[in-house]
């Protein structure tokens, strides 16, 4: 055998035995979504939808109003503010700056505008999740005035045991177009139960 075939052979051998010259990439780090301070109530929005069929009906579509202390107040059916309506199926996911801890009993508070239609949540300690079901379709009635109410939820119910974003889903499922202006559960807020205020003091109410 000539000496260049002899070469040939030996050079891929040694190539894998010495791995490549290439330089190895650099791993990107793992965000830490837990590194912040988290709010009493919702400090952005993370990520919105409600659908067409109940966009075309309703007037109340801002998501930015779930943000910070429930204020929903007025009256129905045109003169109401402070929530957003999901319409069928829609929702809105609230960042509260940082991570909560399961403590015992209920970890979060979903003010509900209105009437008492239900509403589904789902938490993550990512804004692009994935998100686990905490519960679906909880009537959300327990009055606080003439126009809001609210619901509970434990994260221990769904086994989770931190959580920074919060997603309120319409848990009403009625058909749209359903000839209201307000279609679905009607969001005005949420509140991180374990967290006190600025002032040191429990939020409201």
């Amino acid at each position: 055998m000539r000496r260049s075939v002899l070469l040939a052979l030996a050079l891929p051998a040694l190539v894998s035995a010495c791995g490549s010259t290439s330089p190895s990439p650099t791993p990107t780090p793992t965000p830490n979504y837990c590194s912040g301070t988290p709010s009493v109530y919702g400090k952005a929005v993370s990520d919105w939808w409600i659908p067409a069929c109940s966009l075309a009906q309703d007037i109340y579509n801002d998501p930015s109003v779930a943000l910070g202390a429930p204020d929903a107040a007025g009256t129905g059916p045109a003169s109401y503010t402070g929530f957003i309506s999901l319409g069928f199926g829609g929702h809105v996911t609230l960042d509260l700056g940082g991570c909560i801890s399961d403590q015992p009993g209920a970890d979060l508070r979903v003010y509900q505008a209105v009437s008492s239609e239900p509403v589904s949540v789902y938490v993550s300690i990512s804004p692009d999740g994935p998100f686990t079901l905490v519960e679906a379709r909880k009537w959300c009635g327990t009055r606080v005035d003439r126009v809001k109410g609210y619901c509970e939820f434990d994260l221990a119910t769904a086994g989770v045991s931190r959580a920074r974003y919060v997603r309120v889903e319409d848990g009403e499922l009625f058909p749209c177009p359903g000839g209201t202006v307000s279609e679905g559960a009607d969001l005005d807020g949420i509140q991180a139960l374990g967290v006190t205020t600025v002032a040191g003091l429990p939020g409201l109410p």
